[in-house]
Protein backbone atom coordinates (compact mmCIF):
# COMPACT_ATOMS: atom_id res chain seq x y z
CA UNK A 1 0.00 0.00 0.00
CA UNK A 2 1.19 3.54 -0.74
CA UNK A 3 2.63 5.40 2.24
CA UNK A 4 0.64 8.47 3.23
CA UNK A 5 3.78 9.94 4.81
CA UNK A 6 5.31 10.43 1.34
CA UNK A 7 2.68 13.06 0.55
CA UNK A 8 2.07 16.69 1.46
CA UNK A 9 -0.81 17.16 -0.99
CA UNK A 10 -3.94 15.27 0.03
CA UNK A 11 -5.38 15.46 -3.49
CA UNK A 12 -2.35 13.63 -4.90
CA UNK A 13 -2.69 11.04 -2.15
CA UNK A 14 -6.37 10.49 -2.93
CA UNK A 15 -5.65 10.12 -6.65
CA UNK A 16 -2.90 7.55 -6.06
CA UNK A 17 -5.02 5.71 -3.48
CA UNK A 18 -7.87 5.45 -5.98
CA UNK A 19 -5.57 4.17 -8.75
CA UNK A 20 -4.08 1.58 -6.40
CA UNK A 21 -7.50 0.35 -5.33
CA UNK A 22 -8.57 0.00 -8.97
CA UNK A 23 -5.58 -2.27 -9.59
CA UNK A 24 -6.31 -4.38 -6.51
CA UNK A 25 -10.07 -4.50 -7.14
CA UNK A 26 -11.38 -3.74 -10.64
CA UNK A 27 -14.90 -3.18 -9.25
CA UNK A 28 -13.66 -0.30 -7.04
CA UNK A 29 -15.33 2.88 -8.28
CA UNK A 30 -16.15 6.45 -7.24
CA UNK A 31 -19.62 5.21 -6.38
CA UNK A 32 -18.22 2.48 -4.13
CA UNK A 33 -15.81 4.96 -2.52
CA UNK A 34 -18.61 7.49 -1.96
CA UNK A 35 -20.92 4.86 -0.48
CA UNK A 36 -18.22 3.65 1.89
CA UNK A 37 -17.54 7.24 3.03
CA UNK A 38 -21.25 8.00 3.39
CA UNK A 39 -21.50 10.66 0.68
CA UNK A 40 -24.74 11.11 -1.23
CA UNK A 41 -23.11 11.74 -4.61
CA UNK A 42 -20.29 9.90 -6.39
CA UNK A 43 -19.01 13.12 -7.98
CA UNK A 44 -17.78 14.72 -4.74
CA UNK A 45 -14.54 12.73 -4.38
CA UNK A 46 -13.37 13.17 -8.02
CA UNK A 47 -14.12 16.89 -7.71
CA UNK A 48 -11.91 17.00 -4.60
CA UNK A 49 -9.13 15.22 -6.52
CA UNK A 50 -9.35 17.76 -9.36
CA UNK A 51 -9.27 20.72 -6.95
CA UNK A 52 -12.86 21.74 -7.67
CA UNK A 53 -13.92 21.01 -4.08
CA UNK A 54 -12.08 21.20 -0.75
CA UNK A 55 -12.44 18.84 2.18
CA UNK A 56 -14.02 20.15 5.39
CA UNK A 57 -13.34 18.54 8.78
CA UNK A 58 -16.33 16.16 8.63
CA UNK A 59 -15.66 14.99 5.05
CA UNK A 60 -11.95 14.60 5.88
CA UNK A 61 -12.71 12.18 8.70
CA UNK A 62 -15.29 10.30 6.61
CA UNK A 63 -12.80 9.74 3.79
CA UNK A 64 -10.07 8.73 6.25
CA UNK A 65 -12.41 6.12 7.72
CA UNK A 66 -13.40 4.88 4.25
CA UNK A 67 -9.70 4.39 3.43
CA UNK A 68 -9.26 2.42 6.69
CA UNK A 69 -6.53 4.77 7.90
CA UNK A 70 -5.11 4.14 11.37
CA UNK A 71 -5.23 6.80 14.09
CA UNK A 72 -1.82 8.33 13.31
CA UNK A 73 -2.48 8.16 9.56
CA UNK A 74 -5.82 9.89 10.08
CA UNK A 75 -4.12 12.65 12.09
CA UNK A 76 -1.58 13.03 9.28
CA UNK A 77 -4.30 13.12 6.62
CA UNK A 78 -6.21 15.78 8.55
CA UNK A 79 -3.05 17.88 9.03
CA UNK A 80 -2.30 17.52 5.31
CA UNK A 81 -5.82 18.75 4.41
CA UNK A 82 -5.45 21.73 6.75
CA UNK A 83 -2.00 22.49 5.29
CA UNK A 84 -3.34 22.47 1.72
CA UNK A 85 -6.43 24.50 2.61
CA UNK A 86 -4.56 27.13 4.68
CA UNK A 87 -4.40 30.62 3.18
CA UNK A 88 -1.72 32.63 5.03
CA UNK A 89 1.96 31.79 5.56
CA UNK A 90 1.79 31.40 9.35
CA UNK A 91 -1.12 28.97 9.16
CA UNK A 92 0.53 26.93 6.43
CA UNK A 93 3.79 26.72 8.38
CA UNK A 94 1.93 25.58 11.52
CA UNK A 95 0.36 22.63 9.70
CA UNK A 96 3.59 21.85 7.85
CA UNK A 97 5.37 21.50 11.19
CA UNK A 98 2.53 19.24 12.37
CA UNK A 99 2.95 17.08 9.26
CA UNK A 100 6.67 16.82 9.93
CA UNK A 101 6.11 15.93 13.59
CA UNK A 102 3.67 13.13 12.72
CA UNK A 103 6.26 11.37 10.57
CA UNK A 104 9.32 12.37 12.60
CA UNK A 105 12.53 10.46 11.82
CA UNK A 106 10.90 9.07 8.66
CA UNK A 107 13.41 9.23 5.76
CA UNK A 108 10.94 11.15 3.58
CA UNK A 109 10.34 13.60 6.41
CA UNK A 110 14.07 14.28 6.89
CA UNK A 111 14.62 14.92 3.17
CA UNK A 112 11.54 17.15 3.01
CA UNK A 113 12.64 19.13 6.08
CA UNK A 114 16.11 19.72 4.58
CA UNK A 115 14.64 20.87 1.28
CA UNK A 116 12.17 23.16 3.05
CA UNK A 117 14.99 24.61 5.15
CA UNK A 118 17.02 25.40 2.03
CA UNK A 119 14.18 27.36 0.46
CA UNK A 120 13.12 29.01 3.72
CA UNK A 121 16.46 30.61 4.72
CA UNK A 122 17.89 33.33 2.49
CA UNK A 123 21.54 32.78 3.42
CA UNK A 124 21.66 29.14 2.23
CA UNK A 125 21.53 30.23 -1.40
CA UNK A 126 24.10 32.95 -0.64
CA UNK A 127 26.48 30.39 0.88
CA UNK A 128 25.93 28.09 -2.11
CA UNK A 129 27.29 30.81 -4.38
CA UNK A 130 30.04 32.03 -2.04
CA UNK A 131 31.81 28.74 -1.25
CA UNK A 132 33.13 28.44 -4.80
CA UNK A 133 34.01 32.07 -5.58
CA UNK A 134 35.96 33.23 -2.50
CA UNK A 135 39.05 31.80 -0.85
CA UNK A 136 37.82 31.04 2.67
CA UNK A 137 40.16 28.13 3.50
CA UNK A 138 37.37 26.15 5.20
CA UNK A 139 37.30 28.82 7.93
CA UNK A 140 33.60 29.30 8.75
CA UNK A 141 34.29 32.66 10.41
CA UNK A 142 35.65 34.02 7.10
CA UNK A 143 32.70 32.52 5.20
CA UNK A 144 30.17 33.95 7.66
CA UNK A 145 31.71 37.42 7.49
CA UNK A 146 31.51 37.35 3.68
CA UNK A 147 27.72 37.21 3.86
CA UNK A 148 25.89 40.55 4.01
CA UNK A 149 24.30 40.98 6.49
CA UNK A 150 26.79 38.63 8.08
CA UNK A 151 25.71 35.41 9.78
CA UNK A 152 27.35 33.38 12.55
CA UNK A 153 30.13 30.85 11.85
CA UNK A 154 27.78 28.13 13.16
CA UNK A 155 25.13 29.14 10.62
CA UNK A 156 27.77 29.09 7.88
CA UNK A 157 28.88 25.60 8.92
CA UNK A 158 25.28 24.33 9.02
CA UNK A 159 24.70 25.85 5.58
CA UNK A 160 27.64 23.97 4.08
CA UNK A 161 26.56 20.69 5.70
CA UNK A 162 23.01 21.07 4.39
CA UNK A 163 24.14 21.97 0.87
CA UNK A 164 26.44 18.93 0.77
CA UNK A 165 23.60 16.68 2.01
CA UNK A 166 21.30 18.05 -0.69
CA UNK A 167 23.93 17.50 -3.38
CA UNK A 168 24.08 21.21 -4.19
CA UNK A 169 27.79 21.65 -3.47
CA UNK A 170 30.69 19.18 -3.35
CA UNK A 171 34.02 19.20 -1.56
CA UNK A 172 36.92 18.42 -3.87
CA UNK A 173 40.12 16.54 -2.89
CA UNK A 174 41.90 19.90 -2.83
CA UNK A 175 39.59 21.03 -0.02
CA UNK A 176 37.77 23.59 -2.17
CA UNK A 177 34.03 23.39 -2.83
CA UNK A 178 32.28 23.50 -6.17
CA UNK A 179 28.64 24.31 -6.92
CA UNK A 180 26.57 21.56 -8.49
CA UNK A 181 23.64 22.40 -10.75
CA UNK A 182 21.07 20.28 -8.95
CA UNK A 183 17.45 21.39 -8.81
CA UNK A 184 15.48 20.34 -5.74
CA UNK A 185 11.80 20.24 -4.90
CA UNK A 186 9.91 19.10 -1.83
CA UNK A 187 6.45 19.16 -3.42
CA UNK A 188 4.44 22.04 -4.84
CA UNK A 189 2.67 22.97 -1.59
CA UNK A 190 5.80 22.78 0.58
CA UNK A 191 7.94 24.58 -1.99
CA UNK A 192 5.36 27.34 -2.38
CA UNK A 193 5.34 27.93 1.38
CA UNK A 194 9.14 27.97 1.63
CA UNK A 195 9.47 30.33 -1.34
CA UNK A 196 6.93 32.70 0.21
CA UNK A 197 9.07 32.80 3.37
CA UNK A 198 12.20 33.31 1.26
CA UNK A 199 10.61 36.14 -0.70
CA UNK A 200 9.54 37.83 2.52
CA UNK A 201 13.10 37.61 3.86
CA UNK A 202 14.70 38.93 0.67
CA UNK A 203 12.26 41.84 0.53
CA UNK A 204 13.29 42.71 4.09
CA UNK A 205 16.95 42.46 3.02
CA UNK A 206 16.15 44.90 0.22
CA UNK A 207 14.91 47.43 2.79
CA UNK A 208 18.21 47.14 4.68
CA UNK A 209 20.15 47.60 1.44
CA UNK A 210 18.09 50.66 0.57
CA UNK A 211 19.47 52.38 3.68
CA UNK A 212 22.94 50.86 4.04
CA UNK A 213 24.49 49.82 0.71
CA UNK A 214 26.56 52.34 -1.27
CA UNK A 215 24.81 53.78 -4.32
CA UNK A 216 27.63 52.54 -6.58
CA UNK A 217 26.97 48.97 -5.40
CA UNK A 218 23.22 48.81 -5.98
CA UNK A 219 20.53 49.57 -8.52
CA UNK A 220 17.07 50.19 -7.10
CA UNK A 221 14.26 51.75 -9.08
CA UNK A 222 10.48 51.91 -9.05
CA UNK A 223 7.88 52.14 -11.79
CA UNK A 224 4.12 52.73 -11.58
CA UNK A 225 2.03 52.15 -14.69
CA UNK A 226 -1.46 51.21 -15.86
CA UNK A 227 -2.11 48.08 -17.95
CA UNK A 228 -4.90 45.80 -19.16
CA UNK A 229 -5.14 42.09 -18.38
CA UNK A 230 -3.36 41.44 -21.69
CA UNK A 231 -0.63 43.96 -20.83
CA UNK A 232 -0.21 42.34 -17.40
CA UNK A 233 0.53 38.94 -18.95
CA UNK A 234 2.90 40.45 -21.51
CA UNK A 235 4.91 42.10 -18.74
CA UNK A 236 5.02 38.80 -16.81
CA UNK A 237 6.47 37.16 -19.92
CA UNK A 238 9.11 39.90 -20.18
CA UNK A 239 10.02 39.46 -16.50
CA UNK A 240 10.50 35.72 -17.11
CA UNK A 241 12.78 36.44 -20.09
CA UNK A 242 14.69 38.99 -18.01
CA UNK A 243 15.29 36.45 -15.21
CA UNK A 244 16.54 33.86 -17.70
CA UNK A 245 18.91 36.43 -19.20
CA UNK A 246 20.30 37.32 -15.75
CA UNK A 247 20.95 33.63 -15.04
CA UNK A 248 22.77 33.36 -18.37
CA UNK A 249 24.99 36.35 -17.58
CA UNK A 250 25.82 34.85 -14.18
CA UNK A 251 26.75 31.46 -15.68
CA UNK A 252 29.08 33.08 -18.21
CA UNK A 253 30.78 35.29 -15.60
CA UNK A 254 33.87 33.23 -14.71
CA UNK A 255 35.37 36.10 -12.71
CA UNK A 256 32.48 36.28 -10.20
CA UNK A 257 33.67 37.52 -6.78
CA UNK A 258 30.44 38.57 -5.02
CA UNK A 259 26.81 37.49 -4.59
CA UNK A 260 23.81 39.68 -5.48
CA UNK A 261 20.10 39.29 -4.81
CA UNK A 262 17.65 40.35 -7.52
CA UNK A 263 14.04 40.91 -6.45
CA UNK A 264 11.54 41.63 -9.23
CA UNK A 265 8.24 42.79 -7.75
CA UNK A 266 5.21 43.40 -9.93
CA UNK A 267 1.98 43.75 -8.00
CA UNK A 268 -1.36 45.65 -8.13
CA UNK A 269 -1.87 48.88 -6.17
CA UNK A 270 -5.45 49.31 -7.36
CA UNK A 271 -8.48 47.04 -7.27
CA UNK A 272 -8.74 44.38 -9.99
CA UNK A 273 -12.04 44.50 -11.98
CA UNK A 274 -14.40 41.75 -10.74
CA UNK A 275 -14.73 40.29 -14.22
CA UNK A 276 -11.10 39.22 -13.93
Amino acid sequence: MISIYSYTNYRDFLCDYYKEQKVVNSSFSYQYFANKAGFKTKTFIPKVMKGEKALAKRSTLLIAKAMDLKKKETDYFEAMVNFNNAININEKEYYFQKIQFLCKNNKTSIIRENQFTYFAQWYYSAIRELVSIIDWGNDYKILANAVNPKITPKQAEKSVELLVDLGMIKKMPSGRYIKLNKAITSGDQVTALAIQKLQKQTIELGLLTLENAKKAHKDISTLTLSVSEHGFHKIKEEILLFRKKMVGISKEDEAADRVYQINVQFFPISKIPKSQ
